[in-house]
């Protein structure tokens, strides 16, 4: 509050002196909070954000082989619940999972669940003799029901059970599926519906039975079993708080596990437990939560427990110490996915046992596979070894062995990526120097060479119209020829233009020499502003990817802000030396230590990419490719506009009163913001995977605040409270349009594939130079003819085409759009689910 009181209080100041150096003191005020911020969540930063440890090792799912017991499935029972699956399970049911069912010849009888219990009650009461299997369409709940379900029936009859994920959790099938990461397959319920719905037809058609364990847990005389996980503390009661918010859909776990951190509510626990290897141990544990488990996972994206095994007779039985911080406890939680938050052993420990007694200061609520329930103050649990059959596929069985023994998977980060990463920053941001280098000097420009304003601007226009041809070459080197030759060649023009700037020669020829130096560089520009994306599949994992694509994004807006900055600092012919240093010594370092490839494929992904593929057929496909139009389109108009609401800047606020230190105060507050704005949609992006509601987001806020800018221009002017809205509105606009280039790049890359990175990011941008033209030489004739406000209104309008754009943008992860279907299948699956 205080840094915003002062740069609030400083632009009322008459004094313009007065008022810069106040303002000066709030910025540097805003930049020092946001580090004594940074500072108080280090490791929640650098560990949790920017630089995850390496992901746990990929254990495989069962520990033996479940021997050669497989029975064939010509009938199945089928319990679904309705609600499923977004509301989409009746649906996926009749359209998706029936037909399939019927072309693996396998008869079905599916049920519908009418509300919590109903699967338990069914599982108790139902006759299994015709059925060769029992399977459940929905979530973990409705699985563990009918678990317990069949283990209460009178009779003891039992058949082996699968489950056909479609929850919100999704925590068994998720420890399953982890056999296909280690194959390099990355699939999630939601992201590839179509493959998880197909691999579980295959396990329940294939009949191959394996026994897993289960988990025995006693409280208040009465027996119940867990499928995967028992939970207590901030565990427990993350489900409770998330209740009410279930309109947010999964949201609501990581906003409840948000405020249950901050809450830091400790819980006092003393355990009897029985170790793995047959001894005893008492201990009394201060905790903010614990947990015992059976699966790998939590739910379908949480990795919470590594090493755990389906079949191998113990459960892990893990616990956040209370002893952790909140920063702690925030880095453990987004190490989750991966599993990295077993190595802080201060902060999570774990071991296996074979039983436990919690004892508990008194009466609260546990949680099993998530239902939420009351306890007494006490909880007695074991392990049931190899207790229920469930059908698994022929991977699992062959993957089958002791965690011990599990190989590591053949891809892995490689220390060496931020390294080249800062290598290509550094070039870039030479690159972005030598485009801006003559525009704060203009002046000094037109007394030395002897040239007109028209031809000054010209040397920075050069770099927008030579782009479009050298767009296509560069996208062929990166995508054929791999980052360190693209950026090989891209280095080259770029020095060898600013070698030809620096030769002596007589006035005119110095003029050609220069605008030819201009010209090269202005070549070398696509081989390093359409690199992001592709460094980032190249070097970096997953989870870091869109990450690595911003920051090298920044690198082109900090290359060009440090290009405004040099010309003042040293003058016209001091900044040709600079630029030739800067770009000779870029040049060397990229040559002597920027590697081909990493020493291992950071991702399965990455090992699958072009590998004998054509340039050109890549090229056809992507220009085909309809959900791509829709986002290059998008990102023209907002990336257009915006860039020429900042290159013109002080013309566009000039006629309204503003002078050129206020249009300075914009610039300043819109490369901050935008600089903060693209590292936080990054991480929103890099944690959720939504593309195209970041996207929205971002587009939603740049119409708003350049309705803002245009309405306090238009109305206010310079007026009291005129600067602040406006410095307010270019701060805005900077936050949300930054970060749309690094995840339109990144989205591009999620619907373009197998289109090499390169080449699509090659056509996003060779959009916006295209409408970064058009639209520059339009408001110039506005302006120049006195239409201010038709020239605010344009850029506005641009924003909403962008807007209009992204809305009609539909990442395949986004939604699950249905196969189709014979009209046969369709009415055969009513009829079989009616039955």
């Amino acid at each position: 509050m205080l840094p915003a009181g002062i740069i609030i209080c400083g632009s009322q100041l008459g004094q313009p002196s007065y008022r810069e150096v106040v303002m000066t003191i709030g910025l540097v005020l805003v930049l020092l909070s946001c580090c004594f911020c940074c500072c108080s969540l280090r490791r929640t930063c650098c560990e949790g954000i920017f630089n995850l440890p390496e992901p746990a090792p990929l254990v495989p799912p069962l520990s033996k082989m479940p021997g050669a017991r497989q029975i064939p499935i010509k009938k199945v029972l089928l319990i679904y619940n309705p609600h499923a699956g977004k509301r989409q399970a009746e649906r996926i049911l009749t359209e998706v999972v029936l037909p399939g069912l019927r072309k693996r010849g396998i008869d079905c009888t599916a049920i519908a669940t009418e509300g919590v219990g109903h699967a338990r009650q069914l599982g108790m009461t139902l006759q299994l003799a015709e059925f060769q299997a029992a399977v459940t369409l929905g979530g973990d709940g409705t699985f563990h029901e009918l678990v317990n379900g069949m283990f209460a029936r009178e009779d003891g009859k039992q058949i082996p059970v699968s489950l056909i994920p479609l929850g919100t959790g999704n925590g068994l099938s998720a420890t399953l599926r982890q056999n296909m990461q280690r194959q390099g397959e990355e699939v999630s319920v939601w992201s590839e519906m179509g493959a998880v719905l197909d691999w579980s037809l295959d396990r329940i058609a294939g009949g191959q039975v394996s026994r897993v364990d289960l988990l025995e847990v006693e409280v208040m005389n009465r027996r119940l079993l867990a499928v995967m996980m028992v939970y207590v503390g901030l565990f427990a009661e993350v489900d409770v708080v998330a209740e009410p918010l279930r309109w947010l859909g999964p949201a609501r776990f990581d906003l409840a596990s948000v405020l249950m951190i901050l809450k830091q509510q400790t819980l006092n626990l003393r355990c009897k437990l029985s170790l793995a290897d047959g001894t005893s141990q008492e201990e009394s544990l201060s905790t903010i939560g614990a947990c015992l488990g059976l699966c790998q996972h939590f739910s379908d994206k949480l990795r919470s427990v590594p090493e755990a095994q389906l079949d191998d007779g113990l459960a892990e039985f893990s616990v956040l110490g209370s002893g952790a911080t909140v920063d702690q406890t925030f880095a453990g939680f987004l190490k989750l996915p991966n599993g990295a938050h077993t190595g802080d052993k201060d902060v999570w420990d774990s071991k296996q046992i074979t039983s436990a007694e919690w004892i508990f200061d008194g009466p609260g609520i546990f949680n099993v596979d998530g239902e939420v329930l009351e306890h007494d103050g006490l909880l007695r649990i074991r392990v049931l070894p190899a207790a229920l059959e469930l059908l698994v596929g022929k991977d699992e069985v062959a993957s089958a062995g002791p965690a011990d023994e599990a190989a590591p998977p053949t891809w892995r980060a490689d220390p060496a990526r931020w390294r080249m990463l800062l290598l290509f920053m550094f070039g870039c941001m030479a690159n972005q120097a030598i485009w801006i280098g003559f525009a704060p000097i203009e002046s000094d420009v037109m007394k030395e060479y002897g040239v007109s304003a028209t031809c000054v601007n010209f040397l920075s226009m050069v770099f927008m119209i030579v782009y479009l041809p050298a767009n296509f070459p560069a996208s062929y080197a990166m995508d054929v020829l791999g980052c360190r030759w693209a950026l090989l060649i891209g280095g080259c023009l770029q020095t060898l233009g600013a070698v030809l700037r620096c030769l002596p020669a007589d006035p005119v020829t110095t003029r050609y020499l220069v605008m030819t130096g201009q010209a090269l560089a202005a070549a070398g520009q696509p081989f390093f502003t359409d690199m992001p994306p592709k460094i980032a599949a190249d070097w970096f994992p997953a989870y870091q990817r869109v990450l690595a694509d911003t920051l090298a994004s920044l690198s082109i807006s900090v290359g060009a802000a440090v290009g405004f900055v040099l010309p003042v600092a040293f003058g016209l012919h001091q900044m040709l030396y600079v630029h030739l240093a800067w770009s000779a010594l870029s040049l060397i370092l990229i040559l002597a230590f920027f590697r081909s490839s990493p020493a291992t494929p950071p991702s399965p992904l990455s090992t699958q990419r072009h590998e004998g593929k054509s340039f050109g057929a890549e090229l056809r496909n992507a220009l085909g490719n309809g959900n791509l139009w829709c986002l290059i389109l998008s990102f023209s108009c907002s990336l257009g506009s915006f860039n020429t609401l900042s290159t013109l800047a002080a013309q566009l606020v000039g006629p309204f009163g503003y002078s050129s230190d206020d249009a300075s105060i914009f610039g300043v507050a819109c490369t901050i913001c935008g600089v903060f704005g693209a590292l936080v949609m990054s991480v929103i992006v890099g944690l959720t995977g939504k593309h195209k509601a970041v996207l929205t987001t971002c587009c939603v806020l740049c119409v708003l605040f350049a309705v803002l800018a245009a309405s306090t221009v238009i109305y206010v002017g310079s007026g009291p409270g005129g600067l602040e809205l406006l410095a307010v509105a270019f701060a805005g606009l900077g936050f949300s349009a930054t970060p749309m280039m690094p995840i339109s790049f990144e989205a591009a890359v999620v619907v373009g594939h197998p289109t090499g990175e390169g080449t699509l990011a090659g056509l996003c941008m060779s959009g916006g130079q295209i409408l970064g033209i058009g639209q520059t030489l339009i408001l110039g004739q506005l302006l120049q003819s006195g239409h201010p406000k038709a020239a605010w209104i344009l850029s506005g309008g641009l924003f909403g085409l962008a807007l209009l754009a992204v809305s009609l943008f539909a990442p395949k992860s986004q939604s699950y759009q249905l196969p189709l279907l014979e009209e046969s299948d369709v009415e055969d699956s009513r009829t079989s689910s009616s039955s």
